[in-house]
């Protein structure tokens, strides 16, 4: 009829004044704050392996795991000083570099090193993506509430970051399951399961078959040291094939090999010293784990001549 008005059903009203937009505030700094937190607490886990746990004496290795830490630390703390989405979005990206960068050094190496499953690196790459979680949901999503007239459009950048969060965790187990028990090196197989080489300064010293030159960790008083955990990612054990049953040396080695066990394995000894690799050496000859002192004690060649247990650890590295 002319004149009749028909009443509009108001829509539903998006909240407005100083709570909800200060709700909002606290919310997206409550964010902030453990996303920079987890970005800071990968970069400590990363320092202390650096300088405590003998990481930072493996080339290459041991300058990005210093660099990590640096960056970590940096954007850390310009995401807790600002709240620009961008700087959110760089420390989700960086703590998903870094996840991939402990992934690949769990499956097919990272310049030339083969990491090892251990209870620090399991930690630092769940943070990492914790932090890669919550960073990247605040780098994706402007302030505000969302658009009640545009709802998908203003929610779909906020949906990428939980498939990216779930693709990364299912590659994180899937790793964690295939990773190789001994950080990579082959299993010793056949007859002499140990060689010998001669390196200028050291004279004829221990190398397995395939020819990586081989350590023992020693304390200052000649006492074995266990290796365990991270230790193993640098220093990964001599392991013998399952069917070796009296493990044999070439020509040269004097001392007596004999078996140990290890987790599911057996690890080689030689004059009752477990024996082991050293992931900062690329190739045969190569020297450079002798005398570093990480995990407990030092780390010495060992003398292929040596029919002693004393002359073994005391003397490698004279």
């Amino acid at each position: 009829m002319p004149g009749l008005r028909v009443p509009r059903t108001p829509g539903p009203r998006r909240e407005s004044g100083p709570h909800a937009g200060g709700a909002g505030r606290a919310g997206r700094l409550a964010l902030r704050v453990a996303g920079a937190l987890f970005l800071v607490a990968t970069g400590a886990e990363h320092l202390e392996l650096s300088v405590a746990g003998g990481y930072g004496h493996i080339p290459t290795i041991g300058t990005l795991f210093v660099l990590q830490a640096a960056v970590s630390f940096a954007i850390g703390a310009v995401v807790l000083v600002t709240p620009l989405p961008v700087v959110s979005l760089g420390g989700a990206l960086f703590a998903l570099a870094t996840l991939g960068g402990y992934l690949l050094s769990l499956s097919v190496g990272l310049f030339g090193f083969h990491e090892v499953v251990t209870a620090a690196g399991v930690a630092a790459g769940l943070m990492d993506i914790v932090a890669f979680s919550i960073l990247g949901s605040l780098g994706v999503s402007a302030p505000g509430p969302v658009s009640l007239r545009r709802p998908v459009a203003s929610l779909a950048p906020r949906m990428v970051v939980a498939p990216v969060a779930l693709a990364a965790a299912v590659a994180f187990a899937v790793t964690l399951a295939l990773a190789s028990p001994n950080g990579g090196i082959a299993t010793a197989t056949g007859a002499d399961l140990v060689g010998t080489v001669t390196i200028p300064r050291y004279g004829s010293v221990l190398v397995t078959a395939h020819g990586h030159t081989l350590y023992l960790l020693s304390s200052r008083g000649g006492a074995q040291v266990p290796c365990r955990g991270g230790c193993l990612s640098i220093w990964p054990p001599l392991l013998a094939a399952p069917s070796v049953r009296d493990p044999r040396g070439g020509p040269g080695v004097r001392g007596t090999l004999g078996l140990a066990p290890l987790g599911g394995g057996r690890q080689v000894t030689y004059n009752g010293y477990r024996l082991y690799t050293y992931a900062g050496d690329a190739g045969p000859k190569q020297a450079n784990g002798e005398g570093i002192v990480a995990f407990g004690g030092t780390w010495y060649l060992v003398r292929a001549g040596a029919t002693s247990a004393a002359s073994t650890a005391l003397e490698s590295g004279s």
